[in-house]
């Protein structure tokens, strides 16, 4: 009967994101440590800065926005690319908090993809207040609940 032809590649979906980052991962294992975190981290400094622009248009000159104001644009980037941040103040550091990690288990299996995150953030604040030196402050590959990005203040 013509039903026994299944259509065989409409039943099973390949999520490519998922297959990139776990070849990234893959790749990113085989360098030695700091040169797969640098790598990652300009990465995604390049990203963030790409972000910036689509933020701030054509003028990519540093904006007059306080630290705290620029800290909030980047979780609101983030957050709609999957990352579900938001921006506090604890002490002396402003922190973005990412509830959601888009990257998924590929960031547990590979924890030098959250070099990209901290990139992504760094070239966003670069692009939208100034150099500032993001560090990762938690994450869930260091078996932490979310990931938390710091700038000192």
């Amino acid at each position: 009967p013509e039903d026994a032809n299944v259509d065989l590649a409409g039943a099973v979906q390949v999520r490519s994101d998922d297959l990139v980052l776990s070849l990234l991962g893959k790749a990113l294992a085989l360098l030695p440590s700091e040169q797969a975190e640098a790598m990652a981290e300009d990465v995604g400094q390049e990203y963030g800065r790409a972000m910036a622009h689509g933020l701030t248009g054509d003028d990519l000159a540093v904006s007059q926005r306080s630290l705290r104001s620029a800290m909030q644009a980047v979780a609101d980037a983030l957050t709609a690319h999957g990352f579900a941040a938001h921006a506090d103040q604890r002490n002396n550091q402003l922190r973005i908090i990412n509830n959601h990690c888009p990257f998924g288990d590929v960031a547990i299996e590979h924890p030098v993809i959250c070099a990209v995150d901290r990139g992504m953030v760094k070239g966003m604040l670069a692009a939208l207040y100034g150099a500032t030196s993001p560090e990762t402050a938690s994450s869930l590959p260091m078996g932490d609940e979310v990931c938390v990005t710091a700038v000192q203040a």
